[in-house]
């Protein structure tokens, strides 16, 4: 469990140009959740998940991982990241090593592990990820986009944390491989039940498709949290501070105007469908 207790961060504090990122952010992630962040640019999301690895230290306010209070000064940062994944925005871009294999060795072998174990961990991984293992020597620069972000993925999960953060995971790719990071998460989810999932997004979409609870963010302040049928029924609030909705959302309200007998906080396509097949079923009968 992750515990966020009154958490404020003030950039350049004490300088002219000091700026408040975050207010008073508490908030609770439990073992075994997949867990949205959104909000428009520049609203905290990603201030707010670098502090759960350390990369930054909270003006004020605590923050628990599994009761271990890692905002006190003698936590050493080296024990938080074994735990405490993070993968970047474009994590592509921090490809480095001459072959996939040992991309996603790297930080298991940092650890100080035995060869078998690595070799174990790698192959873990590449599985959860779907990376094929003919793939091990070629360089990750010769891969697609989407099969470089799966071996980024996989250089993070190879060190078995219990929390995996991931920051825009389906950034610039194109639908074919934005389903396969959406699929991967949910099946991360599956292989690891206790595992805490949190990504940001910035797609609605993504969001009611993968996520369980979502958190939306507003000018350094939590706006809202709940599970997804909650915020998305809030339609006009996320609008209102630049959000958008799920494109098959604005179809359902948009039958329910026109007086469609359809339930307008639907935010799937699947439900749509369901809803639509339900009401021309009892149609025709």
């Amino acid at each position: 469990m992750i515990k966020v207790k009154n958490l404020n961060y003030i950039y350049q504090e004490g300088m002219p140009d000091q700026r408040q990122a975050l207010f008073d952010i508490s908030l609770d992630f439990d073992d075994g959740k997949i867990y949205a962040i959104i909000g428009h640019t520049g609203s905290g999301k990603s201030t707010l998940i670098e502090h759960f690895n350390g990369l930054v230290r909270p003006t004020s306010g605590k923050i628990y991982i599994d009761n271990s209070d890692i905002t006190d000064k003698k936590t050493k940062f080296s024990d938080i990241r074994k735990s405490v994944g993070l993968v970047f925005q474009y994590p592509e871009y921090q490809l480095f090593e001459e072959t996939v294999y040992l991309d996603i060795a790297f930080g298991p072998k940092n650890l100080g592990l035995s060869k078998e174990e690595i070799d174990t961990r790698v192959r873990y991984a590449a599985r959860l990820l779907d990376i094929d293992e003919r793939l091990f020597q070629k360089s990750p620069f010769e891969l697609s986009g989407g099969q470089k972000r799966r071996v980024a993925i996989a250089g993070v999960l190879a060190m078995r944390p219990s929390v995996l953060i991931l920051d825009e995971p389906t950034a610039g790719l194109d639908p074919r491989g934005r389903e396969k990071i959406l699929k991967i998460i949910k099946n991360l989810h599956t292989e690891n039940p206790k595992m805490i999932i949190i990504f940001v997004s910035h797609s609605m979409e993504d969001v009611a498709k993968t996520a369980d609870e979502v958190i939306v963010l507003n000018k350094g302040r939590i706006c809202m949290s709940g599970c997804v049928d909650e915020v998305f029924k809030h339609s006009e609030t996320l609008q209102s501070i630049g959000l958008d909705i799920p494109e098959i959302s604005k179809l359902m309200h948009e039958l329910s105007v026109l007086g469609v007998p359809v339930n307008p906080d639907i935010y799937t396509i699947d439900g749509a469908y369901d809803n639509i097949k339900k009401i021309l079923l009892e149609t025709n009968n």
